[in-house]
Formats: structure tokens, C-alpha cells, sequence
């Protein structure tokens, strides 16, 4: 079955079966939906209905993997009202421990994945680390667990240094590769700090992809200056489009300049895109034009506040093709943002580096 919102484009023919990921605007937050015609999987759940309205609108019935990269309201804060909706059954939910994590959130959660398992419509729940041994596969998508390994899973958040740094929610955060047709396409990177990008490099886990959400929404990354984190990171993974899930208003203000200076540095024909419109870049009390969207919910759309918006990435015969493109968000930022900060001047180094240690 094809969708009938992408029939066809001039850059390339949609496969029998639309095979996609969908990058969701949910203001503060991070959602990532896998799709292979009507089979999905879901890659953090933020607060609110946005998952379960695209998953609708996607007329998807069940979800084969749920991935929770962490504790955090806002990756995990959707995923009880994903487990305990009755309109569609789940696979395997996918998380670790946290025994440091005692919110109200946390427990809803670990107790809608037992309520779900008991009364059935749930297959089970894993741990998830780069030493699972499972394929999480999707009909012709295939999610890489490229961190934590069982040495850190294991640990856990402690709250404390140990021999491996110290280990925090954040620095525990599940980062998935995901590929399409076996190429990759996008590098999920949760919210990982310098601790956990030190023992990704030390494991030589391969990063590159087209995409790059990258972590933390583009704040500071843990104690690692976040200069040399971005470059770091965005030379591992040479991404094409750089991504950044934030919501507009909020303090402190994402994504920080000093990530965005090492992002443009290390990669400066990479195009960035927000999904909603930093304070950095527009009055908040100005909003914004929405033509140039995609046509999928978006948390910003409601009060002017989106930037790129909802982004999708759809794999054809011909390659990737991204929905709002890019050449429209370009256009949008350079007509309607007032300072943008992924245009801002920058002193590019004399010499590039292709890795800092952190």
C-alpha cells in the first residue's frame, strides 16, 4: 500500500510499501517514528497526544519496538498512554533500569508496561545496550544500538564517579542509528554528554548517517566543553542535516551557541534545522508562517512558533528525500527569521579536525 499523501516525486519513485522516518515536532522532547507501510516502531515518546496522532494518522495498529532512550519526562513521558491505548497492541518496550529516577512519570511508566504485559495486547520488555544480541528490525528498517554497552547498562545511573566517569541519566542515554533498505539514515543521539561520547569513541562504534538529532536538544553536554563536544560529535557522524528538537521559549535557551558554533565549524555545508523557533533566533512574541511545513502535527504550528517543524525522511529509488525540503526551509529562515542563529558569522578553524578527545 503507498500512502497517498506521496504517490510520486520528481526525485524519485516511492517504493510499493513507503519506508520512512519521521522526526516529530513535540516542542521539548524527542520523538522518532520508524515506518515500513503499516509496520512502526517508536523511538521515545514525549508528553502529549503526538505520537498517538501521527501513529493514527499512519493507521498504525501495532507497534513493533518502543524504545525509551531514558528516564526523562520528556523522552518517556508519553509511553504509558502508548501501552495502556487499547487501539493498537505493542511488541517489545525496550529500556533500562533507573534506580535513581523516583518521579511520578518513571512509575507510571514501569507500571503500564506491567499492567499492559498482564492483561496482553505487550510481547515483553528488554534491556536495551550494544550487547543485547537482538536485531530490532522493522520490516526493512533496522535500528543499531550504537550506546550504552552492557558495562555501562549494567552499572546504571549512580549518581556518582566509577571507573567508567560518572554515570547519569543522560549519560546512559540509548543512542540508535537507524537505517533504511540497510543504509543508514539517521543518528538518534538521546541526550549524551561527553562522558558517554568518550565511550562510544573508545568502543569505535560507527556513527555516520545523513542525519544527526542531535543530543540534549542542544544543550550543554554534562561537563564537556560544548564547543568541542559538537565538533566531536559531528565528525563522527558527517551528517548532511543537523537537527535540533526544541521547544521555543524555552530557558535556557536552546540550542546553545557555542554547540551550534562546533556543529557549522566541522561541518559547514551541513544544513541545521530546529524544529521549533529558538529565542536565540525570533521574538517570541512574533510568530511565523507555516506554508513551508510538512503535512503532519507539529507541537509549534498552533502558535506560529515551528522552524522546520515535523521533519520526514522518506527512501526512494533514487535516495532521500526530506519533507518540508530543504531548500523551503532555507528560504523560510532567510525571509522570516529575524537573527538566525544557523546563519550566524562564524571564524571557521585554519585546520579541521576530524576528532577531539573529551
Amino acid at each position: 500500500m503507498t500512502d497517498p499523501a506521496y504517490p510520486h516525486t520528481q526525485q524519485g519513485q516511492i517504493l510499493d510499501e513507503v519506508l520512512d522516518i519521521t522526526i516529530l515536532d513535540v516542542g521539548h522532547g524527542n520523538s522518532t517514528l520508524v515506518r515500513d507501510g503499516q509496520r512502526c516502531a517508536v523511538i521515545d515518546a514525549a508528553p502529549g497526544n503526538m505520537v498517538l496522532d501521527e501513529l493514527e494518522r499512519m493507521k498504525c495498529e501495532h507497534i513493533e519496538h518502543l524504545v525509551i532512550s531514558h528516564s526523562d519526562k520528556d523522552h518517556a513521558g508519553g509511553g504509558p498512554n502508548l501501552l495502556l491505548d487499547d487501539a493498537r497492541t505493542v511488541g517489545t518496550v525496550w529500556f533500562n533500569p533507573d534506580s535513581e529516577k523516583q518521579t511520578e512519570i518513571w512509575e507510571r511508566l514501569l507500571r503500564a508496561v506491567y499492567l499492559r504485559f498482564r492483561r496482553g495486547g505487550l510481547g515483553g520488555h528488554q534491556m536495551i545496550h550494544t550487547e543485547t544480541g537482538h536485531t530490532l528490525r522493522c520490516g526493512r528498517a533496522r535500528m543499531e544500538v550504537s550506546h550504552p554497552s552492557i558495562l555501562m547498562a549494567g552499572t546504571g545511573p549512580t549518581g556518582r564517579t566509577s571507573a567508567l566517569g560518572r554515570l547519569d541519566t543522560n549519560t546512559l542515554s540509548v543512542v540508535i542509528r537507524v537505517h533504511l533498505a540497510e543504509q543508514p539514515v539517521a543518528l538518534l543521539a538521546a541526550d549524551i554528554d561527553g562522558t558517554a561520547l568518550k565511550h562510544i569513541q573508545e568502543n569505535g562504534r560507527e556513527l555516520t548517517a545523513p542525519v544527526l538529532v542531535f543530543p540534549h536538544h542542544g544543550g550543554l553536554p554534562g561537563t564537556a566543553d560544548p564547543r568541542e563536544f559538537a565538533r566531536t560529535l559531528t565528525a563522527l557522524v558527517k551528517p548532511e542535516i543537523v537537527i535540533f528538537s526544541i521547544k521555543s521559549g524555552q530557558r535556557p535557551a536552546n540550542p546553545n551557541p557555542s554547540i551550534v558554533s562546533g556543529v557549522r565549524e566541522e561541518a559547514p555545508e551541513a544544513h541545521i534545522a530546529c524544529t521549533q523557533l529558538s529565542v536565540h533566533c525570533h521574538g517570541q512574541d512574533m510568530s511565523a508562517p507555516d506554508r513551508h511545513l510538512a503535512p503532519r502535527p507539529a507541537s509549534g504550528r498552533k502558535n506560529g512558533r515551528c522552524c522546520a517543524g515535523t521533519i520526514n525522511i522518506t527512501h526512494t529509488t533514487d535516495g532521500l528525500i526530506y519533507d518540508p525540503p530543504m531548500e523551503e526551509h532555507t528560504s523560510f529562515v532567510t525571509s522570516f527569521v529575524g537573527t538566525p542563529l544557523c546563519r550566524a558569522d562564524i571564524t571557521l578553524p585554519l585546520q579541521r579536525r576530524s576528532s577531539v578527545n573529551l
